[in-house]
């Protein structure tokens, strides 16, 4: 790439720990984006497993960032925009794989359609089963379908087929393709819900607000292979979850909505800890799986009435 121009698509790709998930990630970059002008930022939040050394080692044109503490997934991100000139900025998981076409096709979807200022693809796991990475703005009638038995009543429906795309309301961040241009103007991701979740729903919200549009392209796809930062403490990240959904419910609806949805989960994780209890008194199901369901459901009760939702040690 000519140092005096300006790259289509700057890739930013946030790890810690991940090093041979980020191997296989950036391989796979590298092979099936070769059309492109192209840079690749990586964003090491203080990994311990080599992973700064392997990216220099193996992949020296790679702009690597490295933190020496773990700044979480939205301050990451915003650290490798600042550093990207694409005209195209792709928030891209470590623990992901890009086949063949997939960039190309979601640049091209970019540069046909002007009004679109994110835009996410099909996700697949390892097996090929497909990952639901798209949604509609959350609500507190929503988060009560999606957390009970009612979810199954209603049908799961965000938009219609335009013959492979759909125009949604917010799109997962482990593919975000995003117009430099539109996130300049309403920002990159809001850093009031680090380390984790809920900046793209923000994010997507803010520029829908200031008249873009998002899209999920489904003639190409992702594998999204997991292993990265969730599995090493999933009660933790349950409960950041929550955290941020009542961080975007604040900074979008006002503080009484997001008290609202505070009380409404803590109560919901009551009913479902005497539930669990009593399964667990009366020797249904089983109980090795009943006792974690019963420490979460505690845990998330004991984290909602907490009027700061002071988060845990992550190591813990």
């Amino acid at each position: 790439m000519n140092q005096n121009s300006v790259p289509t698509l700057s890739i930013v790709i946030v790890t810690s720990n991940t090093r041979e998930l980020l191997r296989n990630c950036l391989t796979s970059v590298f092979e099936h984006a070769k059309g492109l002008e192209r840079e690749v930022i990586v964003v090491d939040n203080n990994s311990t497993d080599g992973t700064a050394e392997m990216v220099r080692t193996v992949f020296p044109s790679v702009k690597l960032i490295c933190n020496k503490e773990n700044l979480g997934f939205s301050k990451g991100n915003n650290q490798g925009f600042a550093a990207s000139s694409g005209r195209y900025i792709l928030a891209l998981n470590s623990d992901t794989i890009v086949p063949d076409s997939t960039i190309p096709v979601v640049v091209r979807f970019m540069d046909e359609h002007p009004e679109a200022a994110a835009v996410g693809c099909r996700t697949v796991n390892a097996e090929g089963a497909l990952q639901l990475t798209y949604e509609r703005f959350p609500t507190l009638l929503s988060d009560l379908f999606y957390t009970t038995w009612l979810n199954r009543l209603f049908a799961h429906n965000v938009g219609t087929d335009r013959g492979g795309y759909l125009e949604v309301d917010w799109v997962q961040g482990s593919f975000l393709m995003l117009r430099r241009a539109a996130v300049e103007k309403v920002g990159f991701f809001d850093e009031i819900y680090s380390p984790a979740y809920s900046e793209e729903t923000d994010l997507c919200y803010r520029l829908k607000r200031a008249g873009w549009l998002t899209y999920y392209v489904s003639t190409v796809a992702i594998v999204h292979l997991g292993g990265g930062t969730t599995k090493s403490n999933e009660t933790w990240h349950f409960l950041q979850l929550h955290r941020s959904k009542f961080l975007f419910f604040k900074k979008h609806r006002g503080a009484l909505y997001a008290h609202t949805f505070r009380y409404l989960r803590a109560s919901l994780c009551l009913v479902r800890v005497v539930l669990l209890a009593g399964s667990l008194t009366l020797k249904l199901g089983q109980s090795e799986d009943a006792k974690k369901r019963l420490n979460i459901q505690w845990r998330l009760f004991r984290f909602l009435l907490d009027p700061r939702l002071r988060l845990p040690d992550s190591s813990r």
